[in-house]
């Protein structure tokens, strides 16, 4: 046994301890004294033998696992599990645990460097035989279980991994309990339930009953001290059983612990007089004066948190090569995120506008993720792309990877790819496509490229102009795509659970489970045998039911997808088209008791009681009668058919994408060229296409390497350390082991990763933060071209799906009131998690020439894990860019720069941090900053030390020597206000309010880091330009002009009044001021036709209808007020004798 980390005292005895004496700390320990515990129990092994050294001194048997000798002194000889299955010690016919009490206490260390056989899955303690049950297993997350009487028993705490664990578990069947002690410590007291197997049987130490079993898996490496007890074990004597062993233990660990810390004083002296020298001595002193349990526990803790500070004095030096680039990247887009179209994009998508939320959209360009994976991962698998063009209404709902999960229906497709396609350009990231081999083909993939890649008119394939269906769906310019995934996870290819786990589809039915990886490189026939029909919509097996109606239509699930053609301007089915193969049965019923029914060319000659039904073999549809010509299937029954399929596979679709792009090139005389990666993660399918001689047909591999359970439960600490641990054996070493097995030119592509399977809320802290931080710096040396962490946005919530935790997203949604999660419809809210800000450091800015790093001397946490990680780069002006994650998660670290050949003293820097003060802390809508990005921009300090806090990730530019910015280009801006109307006085007080604020906005001289910035104030002007509202004209002289009107037009020729009305008609309201003269006409000729009204002859005016400024003879009012006036003015008055008209 290898020797024993720092970590394990402080996980084995985090407890606190009884005293216990030693004659000295030094020397060996005084024997214990007799306690109840050593009497009345059943058997104990130590594993010097086989059989047991107390009680009964039963004799046990093994099973491909064996005793060795550990080396330890603590522990001597021990029984060490390997890895496979079927690996257990057993005990035939031995205990009833089904009445009365029994217990158990067990030494184990379960070691987490032995992968494969369902590794991050269960795994098996003790175990029953026959009809007895799993007594206790160590949950992937550290948790122990029972399912004793059949109903799973957790305990509350959960523990590390890696580490030598003890634990006692005692099954009262009188009280129906099982309680939990672990390392010594009662953990809790729960209720078993009642379903009791009273019977003697056979025992399994470290393997399930069941041959060949995975999950849970066998125990992977050692046990030790063994003991069974026909009785209830107290809190006292687990206590004393533990500590048996623990003192021991400590002891030996505080030997080695003080060793160190006097060889760390002599190896890195500081003066005597220094602090930390101080208090290094005096905490040795207190070590080695230590006598009691509780003394050696309290010395050990100061020791190793002085000898960390002490250590924490002298810098770790990072040796940058500047000369030796490693990799050239494109940091524009190489760190991006994996996003999901489905359920409009997790709420992210304002279905009523067909946009990104503003809010969202905020936090996503604060990320700065510079590519974004669509339409995402498993629900990409069945996505149909030519169903989600044009408008929304004439969309066709989408199939969920995993459709027949419970309550699992269609999916609308709002977020189509037209929508996808205008949020990459406004947000500056590049689309990877995720294409669907689950539906598509060769012909369907071609057309992918040229509608994603070609420019209009130019139709490389004939037929169908995809590249004019993409410019009517509004975006004419090409889309540029470079990235294709084909399918997503397709090894996860379970043909017993199709649709609701596996990701193999066709796949599985071509030569079964074993085949799937030749099918999906190649291709094959499919045969479906009784598989029910669906609901072209909706593919879940319920939805699929017949629903009692007239003319019910099913569709054949893995039929090809009909290419279509064009037909009068229109894209409509190819009748010719052989979507399935001749030969289709079809079948109404449920599973198991199925009734045939007839396939016919037509209803033309079917009864009202015939079971009839018409197959369309150009896509795979299904129709029913509509009862009066064809019976309608029942309602609540199934439809099922057996069919043949012939799909094209990997290497098909590949040949498609490729060729098409050759063809656009050779058209458009460019040089554009098209990834394609596969998405069956398996050494077979490199193996394969090796000997197919297909190599030139794959660009990579898509690599997947989420953590698996992270144990540790809500520990916060036990948690941290295995996800660091874990970060390193599986997300890191699983795609170096891909990389040494890939041709020479394939890469691997890191589409999605993180901390997976678990829901704590750690997964949302900064805690997987810097498990991001840590594996991204070496995928980007491992040479993936993009790195997508899974996923952009999920529900915030505390537990999972179908596709996974939620917990997972690096921004938040938060369903408010109304909101629907089922449809992401409704109000939402979102925050960023520590992670984003990780992307938001590194998309800040990164060199493109990424150079070698290397720290002088490794320092580990007590697990192994490497505490500082790098990675360093160099842009094209010079600038230096040098990453650094410290996962240390108990002290500081100072790192020294070393530049070869080099001086960056004094230079200038800018350093973004991201630190917290727990490693737990996480943001949440109410305190969306708790934990954010601090920037400052300083002088390189003395000696080229940069000091990291605990648990935190930095990144550092040094600037470039005498560097010139290149100043930002200002032409759109320029051109925008060029465009601005010269007299705004036409416009609207607040619209011209909005255009002036845009101008406003305008800073100059930003330099061209800050280009997109400048684009946006053009964008904005623009925008407010475009907005102008022109202010409505004038129609006072209009309403004038019809006030004059006479009010009994009866006085009037017809015609002279038809001219009238016609003027009256010919008023156009809520013209704009530039219409103005137009309106003064209306009123002129509204004028005109009152002035040549014509009276009828021999008609008296009425009252109402006399000239307002006419006397007539007799009036004698007006006479008397005329000489009055002239009596007043002293002047004449002078009459003029206006004719009357028609009198």
């Amino acid at each position: 046994m290898g020797e024993m980390k720092k970590k394990t005292l402080k996980m084995t005895l985090c407890s606190v301890m009884s005293a216990v004496m030693l004659t000295s700390v030094i020397g060996p320990v005084q024997a214990a004294e007799e306690s109840s515990w050593k009497t009345g129990m059943k058997d104990h092994w130590n594993f010097d033998s086989l059989q047991s050294d107390q009680g009964e001194k039963t004799t046990a048997t093994l099973s491909g696992v064996s005793i060795v000798d550990s080396k330890d002194p603590v522990f001597g000889k021990v029984l060490r599990f390997g890895s496979g299955t079927d690996k257990y010690l057993r005990l035939e016919n031995y205990i009833n645990t089904g009445k009365d009490a029994t217990s158990f206490s067990m030494w184990y260390r379960y070691d987490t460097t032995i992968t494969g056989d369902e590794a991050d899955k269960s795994a098996v303690l003790l175990q029953h035989e026959d009809k007895g049950r799993s007594l206790l297993t160590l949950q992937a997350n550290g948790q122990y279980n029972t399912y004793i009487n059949a109903r799973n028993v957790l305990s509350k705490k959960s523990v590390q991994k890696g580490d030598w664990q003890h634990v006692t578990v005692v099954f009262d069947q009188d009280k129906n309990e099982v309680t939990y002690y672990i390392n010594g410590e009662l953990d809790s007291t729960q209720s078993l339930g009642t379903d009791k197997v009273n019977q003697k049987l056979t025992l399994r130490l470290g393997a399930h009953k069941i041959d060949g079993n995975k999950d849970p898996h066998p125990m992977r490496g050692d046990v030790d001290e063994f003991y069974v007890y026909e009785k209830a074990l107290t809190a006292d004597e687990a206590k004393a059983i533990y500590e048996d062993k623990a003192t021991e233990l400590y002891n030996q660990e505080l030997k080695k612990l003080i060793q160190e810390g006097k060889e760390l004083a002599e190896n890195q002296k500081l003066p005597e007089d220094n602090e930390k020298a101080k208090q290094l001595q005096n905490a040795l002193k207190k070590a080695e004066d230590a006598k009691t349990l509780a003394d050696m526990k309290s010395a050990y803790a100061e020791l190793e948190k002085t000898m960390a500070e002490y250590e924490a004095e002298f810098p770790v030096k990072l040796s940058i090569d500047i000369a030796k680039t490693v990799q050239t990247i494109e940091p524009d887009s190489i760190f991006g995120i994996n996003h999901r179209y489905a359920f409009n994009g997790y709420g992210t998508f304002d279905s009523k506008e067909m946009k990104m939320k503003d809010e969202f959209t905020k936090l996503y360009e604060q990320a700065g993720f510079g590519s974004i994976r669509y339409p995402g991962g498993t629900i990409s698998n069945l996505f149909n792309w030519k169903t989600t063009l044009g408008d929304k209404k004439d969309r066709k709902k989408q199939i969920h990877g995993f459709y027949n999960n419970e309550g699992q229906g269609g999916i609308e497709p709002n977020f189509g790819i037209k929508e996808i396609a205008d949020f990459a350009d406004q947000v500056g990231s590049e689309i990877v496509y995720v294409y669907s081999l689950g539906r598509g083909n060769a012909q369907d993939a071609a057309d992918l490229v040229e509608f994603l890649n070609a420019k209009v008119g130019t139709n490389p394939n004939g037929g169908i102009d995809w590249a004019e269906v993409r410019a009517k769906n509004g975006h004419k310019e090409p889309y540029n795509v470079r990235y294709f995934e084909i399918g997503n996870e397709m090894q996860q290819a379970w043909g017993g659970s199709d649709g609701t786990a596996s990701q193999g589809y066709w796949t599985t039915y071509v030569n079964g489970d074993a085949g799937a990886e030749k099918a999906y490189t190649e291709g094959g026939q499919a045969k479906f045998v009784q598989k029910y029909a669906v609901d072209e919509e909706n593919w879940n097996k319920k939805a699929s039911q017949s629903d009692g109606k007239p003319n019910l239509v099913r569709y054949l699930r893995y039929a090809n997808q009909n290419p279509g053609k064009l037909v009068d301007g229109k894209i409509v089915e190819d009748p010719e088209y052989k979507a399935v193969n001749d030969g289709v049965k079809v079948y109404v019923g449920t599973d198991g008791n199925l009734d045939e029914w007839t396939v016919v060319s037509n209803f033309e000659n079917s009864k009202a009681t015939d079971k009839h039904c018409v197959v369309d073999y150009s896509t795979g549809r299904i129709t029913f009668g509509d009862g009066k010509k064809g019976m309608i299937p029942p309602a609540g029954k199934n439809i099922y058919a057996t069919y043949t399929v012939d799909r094209e596979g990997f290497i098909d679709v590949s040949k498609a994408i490729k060729q098409t792009t050759e063809k656009i090139n050779e058209i458009e005389k460019t040089n554009y060229k098209s990834n394609v990666y596969t998405s069956f993660e398996s050494h077979g399918f490199i193996n394969r296409m090796n000997e197919l001689g297909a190599n030139e047909w794959y660009d990579g591999m898509t690599i997947h390497p989420y953590s698996g359970s992270v144990s540790g439960g809500t520990n916060a600490e036990a948690f941290y350390d295995d996800a660091m641990k874990k970060a390193e054996s599986v997300g890191i070493q699983k795609v170096r082991e891909y990389v040494e097995r890939l041709p020479k030119g394939k890469v691997p592509v890191i589409s999605e990763y993180g901390i997976f399977r678990n829901t704590e809320s750690q997964v949302r802290s900064q805690t997987h933060a810097l498990y991001i931080a840590k594996v991204i710096m070496e995928y980007v040396k491992l040479g993936s071209p993009y790195i997508q962490k899974h996923c952009l946005s999920d529900w915030y919530s505390s537990g999972a799906d179908s596709l996974g935790p939620t917990q997972q997203a690096v921004i938040q949604v938060v369903a408010q009131d109304g909101a629907d999660k089922k449809t992401g419809e409704g109000n939402f809210a979102f925050f960023s998690t520590p992670s984003a800000h990780v992307f938001q450091m590194l998309n800040a800015g990164f060199g493109e020439n990424v150079v070698e790093a290397t720290f002088e001397k490794d320092s580990t946490m007590s697990n192994g894990v490497k505490t500082l990680s790098s990675l360093a780069s160099v842009d094209e002006k010079g600038n230096m860019y040098v990453a650094l994650a410290n996962v240390d998660r108990e002290k500081d670290q100072n790192v020294m720069l070393d530049v070869k050949g080099v001086d960056v003293s004094g230079r200038d820097i800018e350093i973004q941090r991201l630190e917290s003060d727990k490693i737990t802390d996480e943001n949440t809508l109410e305190a969306p900053d708790k934990v954010s990005v601090q920037t400052e921009k300083t002088k390189m300090p003395e000696g080229q030390i940069i000091k990291l806090k605990k648990h935190s990730f930095a990144i550092v530019k040094i600037l470039a020597e005498e560097q010139v910015v290149e100043k930002a280009d200002y032409s759109k801006v320029d051109a925008a206000l060029a465009n601005i109307p010269k007299d705004l006085s036409l416009y609207t007080k607040e619209s011209v309010a909005k255009l002036e604020e845009a101008k406003e906005a305008v800073v100059r001289d930003l330099d061209i880091t800050k280009q997109a910035e400048v684009d946006k104030m053009a964008e904005a002007i623009q925008s407010a330009i475009e907005d102008l509202q022109l202010k409505k004209a004038d129609y006072n002289k209009v309403d004038a002009a019809l006030a004059n009107i006479p009010k009994d037009l009866s006085l009037y020729t017809k015609e002279s009044v038809a001219k009238l009305e016609e003027a009256k008609e010919a008023v156009v309201r809520d013209l704009d001021i530039t219409k103005q003269a137009e309106v003064d006409k209306m009123a002129e000729a509204i004028q005109k036709a009152i002035d040549n009204l014509k009276k009828k002859a021999n008609v008296q005016p009425t009252p109402d209808n006399k000239p307002n400024n006419s006397v007539t003879t007799g009036d004698g009012t007006m006479i008397l007020l005329m000489i009055m006036l002239v009596v007043v003015s002293g002047g004449t008055i002078f009459i003029a004798d206006k004719k009357r008209r028609n009198l």
